[in-house]
């Protein structure tokens, strides 16, 4: 990836991370600023993909994230074209984290970013945020088939 896209990433979520930190319940996710990030590193919009996102909280969060995010997991498990959606935790680093997804194809991932789930969950956890998250793409290559 270049310098460019990094910048791009970077210049994106801080912009939602301003927009996000308002207190306003009128603020609407725009699916397509919140998934370029993701659909940009895809090569191929139609085959399964993964998503691999470190994320870094201000310390002291951590509950909080954790309370909040807890049912989001378990939602969008069962939601189409999830194959699977994990979180980790450092463990000796209690403020970072490891978010793993795996999505159908890109337009099962636009879905995902307005469902009342996320939707809800975006104003929160922005503010929670220490540094923007490093999110990497991988496309799926199943050897087996």
């Amino acid at each position: 990836m270049t310098i460019q896209f990094h910048c791009l990433m970077a210049l994106v979520l801080l912009t939602l991370l301003s927009l996000f930190s308002m207190e306003t319940n009128a603020q609407k996710v725009d699916p397509n600023v919140l998934s370029a990030p993701i659909v940009n590193q895809v090569t191929d919009p139609d085959k399964p993909f993964s998503v691999l996102i470190d994320i870094t909280l201000i310390p002291g969060q951590e509950a909080a994230f954790e309370k909040e995010f807890a049912p989001v997991i378990a939602a969008v498990r069962k939601e189409p074209g999830n194959v699977a959606f994990q979180l980790s935790r450092h463990p000796e680093e209690p403020n970072v984290y490891f978010l793993y997804e795996r999505w159908k194809n890109i337009e099962v991932l636009k879905a995902h970013m307005t469902t009342p789930h996320m939707s809800q969950f975006w104003p929160k956890y922005f503010p929670m945020l220490a540094k923007i998250p490093t999110i990497r793409v991988y496309m799926v290559n199943d050897l087996q088939e």
